[in-house]
């Protein structure tokens, strides 16, 4: 949804225009689009001319005023379209970005002598050389390109593979269908709302979320997981089937890992079991990190391969 625009918003984008922020600069970090910063960006301030100094002109013929005004208009919106374009852009290398700074400059001292123009001629001119700056965009764009597209991909394999690692984490602690971890992973990265890191970061944070999950002990407060615990029990409310596969993949690993002596293990997952059925879904969700929790810690003391186990609840589709 666009941000509702305000006063305060308004002299934001001032305050980066007068910091020597980009248009673009400043759309990413308010986080508007850049037509809206385009529409709000403050005018330059012409200093005021004394009328003595000022040169009497004759006045155009109204036929020659309203060509010039016409072609003064379109050499301005060409020139700012171009000017998007390469704001828009992030140079890949830095000769990249340096060309695109040269063109930045080229750009705003043209719009600056078109605004000067008072002729149709001198339009012309800025018109041509306009032309010129264009090819370089053309071809400063068609060099970036496929860096920006290889940078792009790179990044969105990085981010797969972080989250792959934190599905099988959550499949560990909450062993819901994959999908479903994905959704609820998903949910997590959306409300992150301190907007101070990338996609990429949010999924650091969601680790650090997910292992807190995997050391907690029977007495520990989980008020630091309530966001994880708010999402895992959303996906339980009306969802039987999902209550059932998890049920069921915790008591195949309690049969694999628990030794008779485990008595008060027992208890907990009866306890669990209770908070499941009787739908108390955040203390339930609470329990099943715990119980697994537990899990873990007597897997690895009996030499347990939960990466083997994780890889045969899949195999098996339990978890789907």
């Amino acid at each position: 949804m666009p941000k509702v625009m305000n006063q305060d918003i308004i002299e934001k984008i001032a305050t980066y225009a007068g910091r020597g922020y980009s248009r673009a600069e400043t759309a990413r970090e308010l986080h508007l689009d850049r037509k809206t910063v385009c529409k709000y960006w403050p005018k330059e301030e012409k200093p005021e001319v004394k009328k003595e100094e000022e040169e009497v002109k004759a006045k155009l013929p109204i036929e020659q005023e309203f060509d010039l005004l016409t072609k003064k208009k379109q050499a301005d919106l060409e020139l700012e379209d171009m000017g998007i374009e390469v704001d828009d852009m992030e140079g890949e290398t830095v000769n990249l970005q340096n060309r695109r700074e040269v063109i930045q400059g080229q750009i705003k001292l043209l719009r600056k002598k078109l605004d000067e123009t008072e002729s149709i001629a001198d339009v012309d001119k800025v018109r041509e050389l306009a032309a010129k700056v264009k090819n370089n965009v053309t071809a400063l764009l068609a060099e970036n390109e496929p860096l920006r597209k290889q940078r792009q991909e790179q990044k969105a394999k990085k981010e797969e593979s972080l989250m792959q690692a934190r599905l099988n984490e959550l499949a560990w602690v909450f062993p819901c269908r994959r999908d479903k971890a994905r959704q609820i992973i998903n949910k997590l990265i959306s409300n992150d709302v301190r907007g101070d890191v990338d996609r990429t970061g949010v999924l650091y944070r969601v680790s650090h979320l997910l292992m807190t999950a995997e050391d907690l002990e029977w007495k520990d407060n989980t008020s630091d997981l309530k966001p994880l615990v708010t999402e895992c029990a959303n996906l339980l409310r009306g969802n039987w089937e999902e209550v059932e596969r998890i049920m069921e993949v915790v008591y195949r690993r309690k049969k694999r890992i628990l030794i008779p002596s485990d008595e008060d293990v027992e208890g907990k997952w009866l306890h669990m079991l209770d908070l499941l059925t009787t739908e108390v879904y955040e203390r339930a969700v609470e329990m099943v990190f715990k119980f697994n929790a537990a899990l873990s810690r007597l897997a690895e003391e009996r030499f347990v391969d939960t990466e083997e186990l994780l890889s045969k609840e899949a195999s098996e589709l339990v978890i789907g």
